[in-house]
C-alpha cells in the first residue's frame, strides 16, 4: 500500500512537469545515483569522536574495536637511519698513488746515488744546476776547465733541494756518507716493504697504522740502527692512502642497508585497553589510535578522486551495455531505477558491516540477494552484469579487497541460476541454501589459497557463508512484493500465485461464471501451449492473463451464452444494439476490476485487447436484418480496442475467437483436418482485418501458433469409444458369477 502511493505521487510530481522527458528523468536519475555512491563509498557515517593529542589526559577507557597490526613508522626510519650510518663506506684503489709513492723512493736513492762520490766539471755543474734551478756559484768556483770535487755538505745540500721531500736530516746524510751495500738493502727493502702495504689498500685513516707497521717490519731487517731508522723515515715520509673514496658508491651502499631493515610492526588484540581512564596520552597511543581509524582521520583527497573515477567507470560501462545490448532496458526507466536502488541497496548494506571493522564480515555481504530480484524482476542476463558491478563496488567498500569481489560475483552467479526457473516462492529460499553451500566451499578455498592457518578464523568465515544465503533468502522474498508493488513488475512467483485457482476472482468465476470459467482455463491452455513455441513470447504471463481475459463477464455473467447452459437468453428481449453495448461492456467491467483486485499491468492491458477491434457479427447481422430506416454503424458493434500490442495479448485473442469457435461446433468424431481447418480460417480471417498489425507476430509465429490450438483442440475433442448401454449390467453379472 506504502510502496503504491509512492509510484503514484511520483507519477504525479513529474508528470506535467518539464521532468516528464524519460531522457531528462532518466538523466536525474543517474546523477542522484552516482551522488549517492560517491557518498557511502568516501564518507565516514561514523565518524570518530576521538580527537586526542599528546600530553592529554584521556577521560575515559578506549578499547580496540578489532585485531590490528601495523607499522611503526617512525621506529622503523630511526632503524633505517642507524642502519644507514653504519653502513661501510665505499672506496676505490688510485693506481696513480701507488705509482707517485714508488717513483719518490726510485728518484730518492738514484739521486743521492748520482751524487756520492762524484765529480763535477764547471760545465756539468752549471747544466745540474740550470736543471734543476739552483745558483751554485759558490760551489763551482774556478775555471771551466777545472774538475770541482763537491764536499759532503755540498752534496747532502743539493740532494735536499733536487729531492724537496722532509725527510730526516740523518736520512740524507746516510744517503750520501753511507756505506753503499747498507744503501742498496735499505733501497731494496724500502721498496719491498712499502709494495707489500700499498697492496694492502691503505685508506686514509690507516696512515697511523701502517706507520705502525712499518716499524716492526723494519725491526726484523738486518740492517744497523741507523740504517732502519732512514728506512722507517722514507717510508713514514712517502705513504700516502691509496684508496679514494666514492660518494655514489657509499649512497647505494647507504640505500641497501635501509632497504633490508625489517619494519617495526605491533600488533593490537581487539578488546585491549590502549589508554586508560586518567591517563596521559603518548605519542605511542596517537599512533595507535591512528591505526585503528579512532583518531580523527585526515581527508584523503587522492583516494577519494580514484573512487570517484572508478565509479564513473562503472556507471559508464554499464549504461554502454545496457544502451547497445539491452535497449528494452535502456529506454524503460522503471527498470533502471530498479537496478540503481538495488545496488544502493547493497553498497549502503556493505557500508554497514564494514563499520564493525571485523574481517570475517566482509563475506556477509549478500550481493546475490539484489542478483536474484534482478533476474526475477527483469532478466537473468542484465543479472550477470549488475552482480560483476555491484561485487566491483562492494570490494571498493573494504578497500579493494580481491576475496569481497570473487565471493559476491560468484555467490551472485548462483543466485542467478538457482532462480532460472522459478514456479514458487519456496525457489528463492531454496536458491539461498544453494548460495551458502557454494560460498561455504569458496571461502575454505581462498584461504587454502591464501595459506592461512588460522582455523579459528576461517571457521568463522565460512559461518559467514551460511549466513550469507540465509541472508539472501530473507531478503529476496521479503523484497520480492514491495518491489513487485512499488515498480510495478509482475515476476513469475507473482504469475504463479495469480494462477492459483483459490485467488478471489477465480473463485468468484467458478461459483457465478462456471462457463466463463471453464472457458478461461481452455484458452489459457491454448495460449500457453502456443506462446512457449512463439520467440520471445512469454507462456506463464499468456496462461494466466488468459485465466483472467473475460472477467468482466462476472458483471452480468448471464448476458453470456457461457453461462447459460440452455437456459433463457435475455438477449431474446432486447434490441441488438443494447446486447452489442453489454457484450462490449466486458471489456470495461474487466478492467475495472483487474485494478479493484490490483491485478498487474501486464494483465490489464491484455484485457483492454484481447478483442481489439473485432466486430460483434452476430448482433450486427441482427440489426441489419432488424433495421427498416435506421443506418446501422458498423463501429457500433466494434470493440473499443486498442488491437494487441504484444504477442501474449495477440495470442490471446486467437485463442479465445478458436476455442469459442470450435466448441460451438459438433465435434462427435476426431476430425484433425476440419479442426485445422477451422483454427487457420479464424486467423487468417483476424490476419486480414488487420487485427495483428501491431503486435510483433510474423507469419512464420501464426503457423506455429496454429499448429499447438490443432494440437490442444484435437486432444480435447478426440474420438471416443461408444460403451454399450447395458455395460454397467454385463459388469455387475460378471462379478456375481465370480
Amino acid at each position: 500500500m506504502i510502496f503504491e502511493k509512492l509510484r503514484k505521487w511520483w507519477k504525479n510530481l513529474f508528470k506535467k512537469s518539464k521532468f516528464s522527458d524519460p531522457i531528462i528523468r532518466k538523466i536525474i536519475w543517474g546523477i542522484i545515483f552516482f551522488i549517492i555512491l560517491v557518498i557511502i563509498l568516501t564518507i565516514d557515517f561514523f565518524p570518530s569522536r576521538l580527537d586526542l593529542s599528546v600530553g592529554e589526559v584521556s577521560n575515559t577507557n578506549i578499547v580496540a574495536e578489532n585485531t590490528t597490526t601495523f607499522t611503526d613508522k617512525e621506529k622503523t626510519e630511526a632503524l633505517k637511519e642507524k642502519a644507514a650510518e653504519s653502513a661501510p663506506r665505499v672506496y676505490e684503489e688510485n693506481q696513480n698513488v701507488n705509482e707517485e709513492i714508488m717513483q719518490k723512493i726510485d728518484n730518492l736513492f738514484s739521486t743521492a746515488a748520482k751524487l756520492r762520490n762524484q765529480e763535477f766539471s764547471q760545465e756539468q755543474l752549471e747544466n745540474y744546476n740550470s736543471e734543476n734551478g739552483d745558483d751554485n756559484s759558490e760551489i763551482s768556483g774556478g775555471s771551466k776547465d777545472n774538475k770541482t770535487k763537491l764536499s759532503v755538505e755540498e752534496k747532502i745540500q743539493t740532494l735536499i733541494t733536487k729531492i724537496d721531500e722532509n725527510y730526516s736530516g740523518q736520512t740524507y746524510n746516510l744517503l750520501i756518507t753511507g756505506e753503499e751495500s747498507q744503501i742498496a738493502k735499505s733501497y731494496k727493502e724500502s721498496k719491498k716493504i712499502m709494495k707489500q702495504q700499498l697492496n694492502s689498500r691503505i685508506l686514509p685513516g690507516d696512515i697511523e697504522n701502517a706507520k705502525n707497521e712499518f716499524k716492526e717490519e723494519v725491526s726484523n731487517i738486518t740492517l744497523p740502527t741507523e740504517y732502519q731508522s732512514m728506512v722507517v723515515n722514507i717510508l713514514n715520509t712517502t705513504i700516502e692512502p691509496n684508496m679514494n673514496f666514492n660518494e655514489e658508491g657509499t649512497q647505494q651502499k647507504k640505500q641497501e642497508a635501509r632497504e633490508s631493515v625489517e619494519p617495526v610492526t605491533r600488533t593490537v588484540r581487539q578488546g585491549e585497553v590502549i589508554i586508560r581512564k586518567g591517563d596521559v596520552v603518548t605519542e605511542e597511543d596517537i599512533k595507535v589510535l591512528e591505526a585503528l581509524g579512532l583518531q580523527k582521520p585526515n581527508v584523503d583527497y587522492v583516494n577519494i578522486i580514484g573512487i570517484v573515477l572508478v565509479i564513473l567507470i562503472l556507471i559508464a560501462t554499464a549504461a554502454y551495455y545496457l544502451w547497445q545490448y539491452k535497449p528494452q532496458i535502456w529506454f524503460d526507466n522503471k527498470k533502471l531505477v530498479l537496478i540503481e536502488v538495488l545496488t544502493l541497496f547493497i553498497v549502503l548494506l556493505a557500508k554497514i558491516i564494514s563499520i564493525f571493522q571485523i574481517n570475517y564480515l566482509l563475506y556477509l555481504v549478500p550481493v546475490a540477494a539484489a542478483s536474484i530480484l534482478i533476474a526475477v524482476l527483469i532478466d537473468s542476463k542484465t543479472s550477470i552484469v549488475v552482480t560483476f558491478f555491484i561485487s566491483i563496488l562492494v570490494a571498493l567498500v573494504f578497500g579493494g579487497e580481491f576475496d569481497v569481489l570473487i565471493v559476491g560475483f560468484i555467490g551472485g552467479l548462483v543466485g542467478i541460476f538457482s532462480v532460472s526457473k522459478v514456479s514458487q516462492r519456496s525457489d528463492l529460499v531454496r536458491a539461498g541454501f544453494y548460495v551458502s553451500g557454494v560460498l561455504v566451499v569458496l571461502i575454505f578455498a581462498l584461504n587454502s589459497i591464501q595459506l592461512s592457518n588460522d582455523w579459528i578464523m576461517m571457521t568463522q568465515a565460512m559461518g559467514m557463508g551460511v549466513l550469507n544465503g540465509i541472508l539472501v533468502a530473507i531478503l529476496a522474498n521479503g523484497l520480492l512484493p514491495y518491489l513487485e508493488n512499488g515498480f510495478g513488475f509482475t515476476s513469475a512467483v507473482k504469475l504463479l500465485e495469480l494462477s492459483n485457482p483459490s485467488q478471489p476472482l477465480l473463485k468468484r468465476m467458478l461459483v457465478e461464471a462456471p462457463g466463463t470459467y471453464h472457458h478461461s482455463v481452455i484458452v489459457g491452455n491454448l495460449a500457453e501451449a502456443a506462446a512457449d513455441k512463439v520467440k520471445g513470447a512469454d507462456s506463464l504471463l499468456a496462461r494466466v492473463a488468459a485465466y483472467y481475459h473475460d472477467i468482466g463477464k462476472l458483471k452480468r455473467p448471464y448476458f453470456f451464452i457461457d453461462n447459460q447452459f440452455g437456459g433463457e437468453n435475455p438477449h431474446d428481449k432486447i434490441s441488438a444494439n443494447l446486447s452489442s453495448l453489454i457484450i462490449k461492456s466486458h471489456v470495461k467491467d474487466g478492467v475495472e476490476l483487474a485494478k479493484e483486485y490490483k491485478l498487474p499491468d501486464e494483465i490489464i492491458e491484455i484485457i483492454k485487447q484481447h478483442h481489439g477491434t473485432n466486430l460483434i457479427s452476430f448482433f450486427y447481422q441482427e440489426a441489419v436484418k432488424n433495421s427498416k430506416h435506421d443506418e446501422i454503424k458498423e463501429s457500433d458493434f466494434r470493440y473499443d480496442g486498442p488491437k494487441p500490442q504484444s504477442k501474449e495479448a495477440a495470442i490471446i485473442m486467437l485463442a479465445d475467437i478458436v476455442e469459442a469457435t470450435v466448441r460451438s461446433k459438433n465435434f462427435n468424431k476426431n476430425n484433425h483436418n476440419r479442426i485445422e481447418s477451422f483454427v487457420r480460417s479464424i486467423i487468417r480471417e483476424k490476419l486480414t482485418e488487420n487485427q495483428l498489425d501491431e503486435c510483433d507476430l510474423s507469419l512464420k509465429d501464426l503457423d506455429i501458433i496454429a499448429n499447438s490450438f490443432v494440437k490442444v483442440l484435437t486432444g480435447i475433442y478426440h474420438q471416443r469409444v461408444e460403451y454399450p448401454e447395458n455395460l454397467i449390467d454385463e459388469i455387475k453379472e460378471g462379478d456375481k458369477n465370480d
